[in-house]
């Protein structure tokens, strides 16, 4: 089992699917299943449906859905030259770990989909009727699941298998929404010496899931810097630059600005350094800063300068709220992934999470006032609806039984912050009964992305277990 599931992670691994570009592998994934002799109907988004029949036994057992995505998150090191639109991903195996060298692993959500193509090839697993959702673009606001057509399913379970803990149920999620903030900037000419920063050694991790660790985000670390910098010295921006994805924390970035007295600058600099590697010693031991000396030709104007690090240092960043109700759990966060200069124009990207709408949008209303002080316009997208939680279901009982057996433990119940489609599904189809499983994986969205080989079989025999117990469910 555990070659087989290796294996198919491989192969996955081996056909580029980041957000966007995840058609080459819808497209592997339908062939498997016209050739397995199963419905697969792929929609115009590229999302994808495969109809397995119930085993014999099995034909008045509930319709079961198991939900993936295809996508992932793009994420490398700066020294990295990977190409993610047409390279494979370098798998390394270390011990018990499987990795990626220098950018995410894809684990979220490779092993869901390895999962169900597993199911697909397994002739010998008997299972209720079930529906395989492979969904698009969830990484970027769960468009694929948005889109998706629910109208001819007949499931009345859900399985999703875009999470991770193991010995963790998933049992309700947060609802979120993204903002991107976009001005002109008028761009001066200006012969004169820069100073060059670099933002180095940070954790990252996902927005939803590592937010409540307190880590260090590069861009928020920049507005910052900037900010005190303004109060010293006469700075002008040249360049600013950080972050791949919306929902992961910035861990690299890249500032470069005109300073009127670079030796002054620098001297004072060191005392700023020594504050923040003490603040984040804990969270980021490995946070770097170093300072380069160039020249430049031209800057941003002063206004513009002063709007963009305005922004940056204004711009809400971390935990916001936790729960009164469940110990550690994030209920409101906000990330800001990215942030680059597009030719003379500005953009800042955020995330934005709450369990409770009328919360989010008072964050909205934050965030508006801020884009508005400072010059920018304001876009919202890909809002997505939470999922609550259901105090009674037969089948998380079910799960728990079946865990229980297989591993003489209990399982724990686990409310996430993170944004996943089961909100979706719900909205959609009311009436599902809804649960969510996943190995133990560690650091996602980033590079140092790692999924534990033995969790990722185990979850397994906990899956199809799960199947083989509904027969007179």
């Amino acid at each position: 089992m555990r070659d087989m599931l290796l294996n198919l992670f491989k192969e996955i691994s081996d056909i580029p699917h980041p957000s966007y570009h995840e058609k080459a592998l819808s497209d592997h994934i339908k062939r498997l299943a016209d050739n397995l002799g199963y419905y697969a109907h792929q929609d115009e988004h590229n999302n994808l449906l495969v109809r397995i029949p119930a085993s014999p036994g099995y034909e008045d057992a509930p319709v079961v859905m198991l939900q993936s995505h295809l996508d992932m998150v793009a994420e490398k090191n700066m020294e990295s030259d990977h190409d993610f639109l047409n390279d494979p991903l370098e798998l390394i195996i270390e011990d018990n770990i499987l990795r990626a060298n220098n950018t995410t692993l894809g684990a979220d959500d490779g092993v869901g989909v390895v999962y169900m193509m597993a199911i697909m090839k397994d002739k010998n697993l008997k299972h209720p009727e079930l529906e395989l959702v492979f969904t698009v673009e969830e990484e970027v606001g769960l468009v694929g699941a948005t889109n998706f057509d629910t109208t001819d399913m007949k499931s009345t379970l859900c399985i999703g298998l875009d999470s991770s803990g193991e010995s963790e149920v998933y049992v309700s999620s947060s609802g979120g929404v993204r903002g991107t903030l976009t001005k002109p900037v008028a761009i001066e000419k200006l012969n004169t010496d820069t100073i060059k920063l670099e933002i180095r050694g940070l954790h990252g991790g996902h927005s939803g899931g590592d937010i409540h660790l307190e880590r260090a985000n590069a861009l928020k670390l920049s507005g910052v810097i900037l900010k005190r910098a303004l109060d010293e010295f006469d700075v002008k921006l040249v360049d600013l630059r950080g972050g791949l994805k919306i929902n992961a924390i910035c861990r690299e970035a890249d500032v470069e600005f005109a300073v009127n007295d670079k030796e002054t600058f620098l001297a004072w600099f060191k005392k700023v350094e020594k504050e923040l590697l003490t603040q984040y010693e804990i969270s980021d031991p490995g946070l770097t800063f170093n300072l380069m000396t160039g020249k430049t030709d031209q800057v941003i104007s002063e206004k513009d300068t002063h709007n963009i690090i305005n922004a940056l240092f204004m711009l809400p960043y971390g935990v916001i709220q936790k729960s009164m109700a469940i110990e550690d759990l994030t209920i409101t966060s906000a990330n800001i992934g990215t942030a680059q200069l597009i030719g003379d124009k500005f953009r800042i990207q955020v995330s934005l999470r709450a369990t409770q709408t009328f919360v989010i949008e008072n964050i909205m209303a934050q965030v508006s006032y801020i884009a508005g002080s400072t010059g920018f316009d304001l876009e919202f997208s890909s809002k997505y609806p939470g999922w609550n939680y259901e105090p009674e279901s037969k089948f998380r009982n079910q799960l728990f039984k079946v865990y229980k057996e297989l591993r003489n433990e209990e399982m724990k119940e686990v409310a996430t912050h993170g944004g996943v489609e089961l909100g979706i599904w719900k909205g959609k189809m009311p009436h599902l009964d809804i649960i969510g499983l996943g190995p133990i994986m560690h650091d996602i969205h980033t590079p140092k992305e790692r999924l534990e080989i033995d969790s990722f079989v185990r979850t397994y025999e906990v899956l199809y277990t799960l199947l083989e117990s509904l027969q007179d469910y």
